[in-house]
């Protein structure tokens, strides 16, 4: 393993996570899709990716990655994701790649698109976004929560890349997006009163978001926007889970 990032890994569970629950695990990470634990299909991911070396699991008890191969660097899940990722930041130093353990459709090709377009765009911090054009493309039926921009929505893929250690300045947002992650208007609303005006007019375009948030928080942050559709599925919901299920399916299927 000789890449330059560090992939941060967020994998605490809910002790009232339903999915869980319906699907017999403790942590819905642990979750089976189609013959491997959710979790061990994003370790897989990136372990084959050529920019990512060393590998920190953050979650709830190090004794549930026993069924992981090969076993990963375990860290303890602070309270909140913003206390992980700046405790991440501080112990593991950047380059830091941040991905959720619930996203199980994750490729070795989205790490790299994502790694690629963080690493151009010269931001100490990036999210990654995928258009909704892309998505509804591949996928018209399903549903996601987008941010309506006026050059399109954009929803989130849960991945971000902390590039330096300016990127700490923009982990105090880090929690306004985790609370208003499913509330478009109050996440603009965070970022300063004229993008709302802006906003609801159709006038905000993401690159224009993005320079407000940079200045909000003090340092650059940009967006990448991912031409992958499954870079935005995670495993939150059932309908989620079946989806990411037909899509593996349809992709063991032999050619015609």
């Amino acid at each position: 393993m000789t890449g330059a990032w560090t992939a941060l890994v967020l994998a605490a569970g809910r002790p009232d996570d339903a999915l869980a629950a319906a699907e017999g695990v403790v942590n819905k990470t642990l979750i089976d899709l189609n013959g491997r634990p959710v979790l061990q299909r994003v370790l897989d991911a990136l372990a084959a990716a050529p920019n990512v070396g060393r590998v920190v699991v953050a979650i709830e008890d190090a004794g549930l990655l026993a069924g992981l191969y090969p076993k990963p660097e375990a860290a303890r899940a602070a309270g909140r994701v913003v206390d992980t990722v700046a405790a991440g930041l501080q112990q593991l130093g950047p380059p830091l790649f941040v991905v959720t353990g619930d996203h199980g459709l994750l490729t070795t090709e989205m790490v790299e698109t994502f790694l690629a377009g963080a690493a151009a765009n010269g931001a100490a911090a990036s999210v990654g976004l995928a258009h909704e054009a892309t998505i509804q493309a591949a996928y018209p039926d399903v549903r996601r929560t987008y941010i309506k921009f006026g050059d399109g929505g954009y929803s989130g893929c849960n991945l971000f890349a902390l590039r330096n250690s300016d990127a700490a300045k923009a982990l105090g947002f880090w929690q306004e997006i985790d609370r208003n992650r499913k509330r478009p208007l109050a996440l603009i609303r965070a970022v300063d009163p004229w993008a709302v005006a802006l906003y609801v007019a159709g006038r905000l375009t993401l690159a224009d978001a993005m320079r407000r948030l940079s200045r909000k928080v003090g340092v650059h942050v940009d967006a990448v926007t991912m031409p992958i559709a499954e870079a935005a599925i995670d495993i939150d919901k059932p309908d989620d889970l079946a989806l990411a299920r037909r899509i593996l399916a349809s992709r063991a299927l032999p050619p015609n």
